[in-house]
């Protein structure tokens, strides 16, 4: 009887123990989750900036670089304020080949 009690007392704690590093597991595999998430819409985010960046400097090489700047902004603040249709890349795109064309 002694003995059974002891299995029965070892089980228990085995479970114990069994139940906190599966709980944990659960909560560590959310957090890679949610870091591995973060870090890709770090990278988009950069992404996007430097795609920015590419339409600025061939915009620059015409001289139009603060044109463009500014036509982009109007364009995404105007669309945006309505519709949330336009992302900064395509502001930035229509602005350049807006005032690419207005120049020709």
């Amino acid at each position: 009887m002694e003995e059974k009690k002891e299995q029965l007392r070892l089980t228990k704690s085995r479970w114990k123990l069994l139940r906190e590093r599966i709980g944990k597991n659960i909560i560590n595999s959310f957090q890679k989750i949610n870091l591995r998430n973060e870090a890709v819409e770090r990278k988009n985010q950069m992404s996007e900036e430097l795609q920015i960046e590419e339409i600025l400097e061939e915009a620059n090489a015409y001289n139009l670089r603060p044109e463009v700047e500014a036509e982009a902004e109007k364009i995404y603040g105007e669309k945006n304020k309505m519709f949330h249709v336009v992302s900064r890349i395509d502001a930035y795109l229509i602005a350049y080949n807006k005032i690419i064309d207005d120049h020709e």
